[in-house]
């Protein structure tokens, strides 16, 4: 414990004037290693400090940590270069904290100086800056290094970035993928990059561009699609800039041709030296899906066989696409001209973030900043926000922001009962960005965004009638938007669900006009293809629901009548059961399968979550007191079908029970239907 002997042996006996305030650290922290070192024209001393536990327990350290001292009156940014420098060369590399480091300065407002600095760079890494001065004064304060740790770690949001990040320090997962295009440049593929708004496409194409930088595999050029500097340009206008990040020299008066001719010449004279890689960011703003500058429905073919036929000369040259939509690469032919784009772009959608990444993004800096989550909290954030990035670092920095606010001791354990608490509040600040993510999908991509609405507003029947068609819905699943919950359609990211849904006037109601109508009709519906569902069950000998007699009482479902009363709702909801509930047991019990009904949930999902959600509203119906396991299911089907409102908060509340049950049964019949075509 304390400082190594051969630090003060070697180090400390070159610099003895250093363990004044280095002692103050050692109620923290055990000095393990130190130099000096030279860099950026300034010298410093470097030290390596590992964490005593309850330091490792309070800022959820799992390595040491590098401590810099600079031993100059005035601290400059040359200072933190070395800093960065001596972080990522041995012996710091792997084994000190990446994210974290310590800097001590004879400078005495050096904290200050920090913070300043940080404001205007904000993806720099999370540093403790100490007054030497200072730190010689409290060398007997066993709690000062403590106590200046937790007021510039906790008060700094690490979670609070908005725009696309440039460097490696806060970027997390997408090794995988970020490896694959480096392979394909090396092959030189050209490739797509098609995603969400705010998925991080751009961050992800910065990160490509700096490992083939690193490792020498290509030199990126990047085109910002969506800037009125590119947008604007004609098609040959477009071409001459491309030439002249290349290194050629345009001419004041030159015709289309000449550009052409100039740019093929700069294409050769750069590949000579390495491969090129062209990465056009948002697309959809240069193609024949553009809304402000129409000129590139006819540009478009222009400029992309120019690109087509340069390559095809210069195989070093290469491209990466990026948008919302690969559509651009698949549709085969514009106005009777073939596509120069379609087949020779692979395309990738970039999803949200998996579970393991986005729980050691979200744990490495809340712990910083005094935030532990546990496992069931990010599972949580991970389910409401879809693992998307930029969504889910909203959400803790508004955490960080009212745990900060009620004044929160740190560190504080976040269980994921206090984030759903939240959630109302949370969400309503994080809706502005969800229109961000969908903007493009309704701006270039209208039938996508209005099937997207169609399941937001709960009208997953008519999404599932329409989805037979397959190809309007795939770029949504695609994206990481639409999933399955037993079989059945749903959006995977609830927060942008709601968002949807309230933009569109909230979930769908059938109108109070229409009510009778629509009831008698699904009635019908379900009589009808409930039958069909027995057929197919039959035709390919799957287990049967109800026996050879079918289900009772359809004569009285095809009289329901439009519920507006929760004595309605009763006389309904017992209609249904004796329908298509009771007959299951029964058959069961005939057959001496006494959990009959329980069994057939693996063999068809999507009707037996339907089924169940009968069962159990009837049992609220029958029981004045349940079991908990059934008052636990029906507070989940109420919230679901309710979407967090309470019985009666609404005069229509009983009918919305009446429109979701007869929905999703009519859904799940067409969900195990389809399965057994």
């Amino acid at each position: 414990m304390g400082i190594k002997p051969e630090i003060r042996t070697q180090h400390l006996a070159r610099f003895p004037e250093e363990e004044d305030w280095l002692k103050s650290f050692l109620p923290c922290f055990e000095v393990t290693w130190a130099t000096r070192r030279k860099a950026y024209n300034t010298e410093v001393s470097q030290y390596f400090l590992k964490p005593h536990d309850h330091i490792q327990e309070a800022f959820g350290f799992e390595q040491e940590l590098m401590l810099v001292y600079s031993k100059y009156q005035v601290l400059e940014p040359r200072s933190i270069q070395a800093a960065e420098k001596f972080l990522q060369d041995e012996p710091a590399r792997g084994r000190v904290e990446r994210l974290t480091y310590l800097l001590v300065s004879e400078m005495p407002d050096a904290a200050e100086w920090i913070k300043n600095y940080v404001s205007g760079n904000q993806e720099t890494r999370l540093i403790a800056a100490f007054s030497a001065q200072e730190l010689r004064k409290q060398d007997a304060d066993a709690w000062y290094v403590r106590n200046e740790l937790g007021k510039q770690f906790y008060g700094r949001d690490l979670f609070d970035f908005r725009l696309p990040l440039e460097h490696d320090t806060y970027f997390f997962g997408r090794d995988a993928e970020v490896l694959a295009y480096r392979d394909a440049i090396r092959r030189g593929e050209n490739r797509g990059l098609f995603g969400l708004r705010k998925m991080g496409k751009t961050s992800f194409l910065f990160k490509v561009e700096r490992v083939a930088k690193k490792e020498s595999v290509a030199k990126f050029f990047y085109i910002d699609c969506q800037s009125p500097a590119i947008r604007t340009l004609r098609w040959f206008e477009l071409v001459s800039e491309l030439a002249k990040r290349l290194g050629a020299t345009i001419p004041k008066s030159v015709s289309p041709a000449q550009i052409t001719t100039l740019f093929n010449e700069a294409v050769e004279k750069a590949t000579k030296v390495e491969r090129v890689v062209l990465v056009f960011d948002e697309i959809e703003y240069i193609s024949p899906l553009a809304k402000q500058d129409v000129h590139w429905r006819e540009d478009f073919l222009s400029f992309w066989q120019t690109i087509r036929a340069c390559q095809s000369r210069h195989r070093q040259l290469s491209f990466i696409l990026a948008g919302v939509n690969p559509s651009v690469t698949e549709v085969s032919q514009y106005e009777g001209v073939q596509n120069p784009l379609f087949g020779i772009v692979s395309p990738q959608y970039l999803r949200g973030l998996p579970f393991e990444d986005l729980k050691r993004m979200v744990r490495t800096l809340g712990k910083r900043m005094g935030l532990s989550f546990e496992t069931e909290a990010i599972q949580y954030l991970h389910a409401r926000y879809g693992g998307h990035p930029l969504l889910t670092r909203i959400a803790c920095s508004l955490i960080h922001t009212n745990e900060t606010q009620a004044g929160t001791q740190r560190p504080v354990p976040l269980k994921q009962a206090r984030l759903v608490a939240g959630q109302l509040a949370r969400d309503t600040e994080i809706s502005f960005y969800c229109e961000h993510v969908v903007s493009e999908l309704r701006q270039f991509y209208a039938d996508e965004y209005a099937m997207l609405e169609l399941l937001s507003r709960k009208q997953i029947v008519d999404f599932a009638q329409l989805e037979r068609d397959g190809m309007i819905v795939n770029h949504l699943r695609n994206y990481g938007l639409v999933g399955e919950e037993h079989g059945a359609p749903r959006v995977a990211i609830p927060v942008i669900e709601t968002h949807v849904a309230k933009s569109g006037g909230g979930s769908y109601r059938v109108p109070v006009r229409d009510r009778n109508v629509w009831v008698i009709q699904r009635a019908f519906n379900l009589i009808q293809d409930m039958r069909t569902l027995e057929q197919r069950i039959r035709a390919n000998n799957r287990r049967v629901l109800f026996g050879p007699n079918s289900f009772p009482e359809a004569d009285r479902l095809a009289k329901i009548e439009v519920v507006a009363s929760e004595t309605d709702f009763d006389t309904f909801i017992n209609i249904m059961n004796r329908c298509f509930v009771e007959p299951i047991d029964k058959f069961g019990s005939s057959t001496n399968q006494k959990n009959y009904f329980w069994e057939l949930k693996e063999e068809y999902p999507a009707l037996h979550v339907a089924l169940e959600r009968v069962k159990t509203y009837r049992h609220r119906s029958m029981h004045t007191q349940l079991q908990p396991e059934v008052e636990a299911k029906l507070s989940g089907f109420l919230r679901d079908d309710l979407e967090g409102q309470r019985l009666g908060d609404s005069p229509d509340s009983w009918f919305v029970l009446q429109q979701q049950v007869l929905d999703k049964l009519f859904l799940g019949i067409q969900v195990e239907t389809a399965k057994l075509s």
